[in-house]
């Protein structure tokens, strides 16, 4: 297995457990009330989905900059490790 993917199922399994250590330790109905308290002091959804499309706008622009000439297949290599 590949070290990336390694630690990608390694945090996923560490939050999978705290999460169900959060969820287990108290009754389930306190647990949903946290979260539903949690939810006014959440930033405006119009704050988050603003950035969220910048940052895509962002990482779509510099994902084409660098394609403006055919790949060599030294670059194409690179995708195969």
């Amino acid at each position: 297995m590949p070290l990336v993917g390694f630690v990608l199922l390694a945090v996923l399994c560490i939050a999978l457990l705290g999460f169900a250590c959060a969820c287990l330790s108290d009754h389930p109905m306190q647990a949903l009330e946290r979260a539903l308290a949690a939810i006014p002091a959440a930033p405006a959804l119009i704050e988050v989905w603003s950035l969220a499309l910048a940052l895509a706008a962002a990482g779509a622009f510099a994902a084409t900059r660098g394609m403006r000439t055919a790949p060599t297949p030294t670059a194409l290599q690179r995708l195969l490790l």
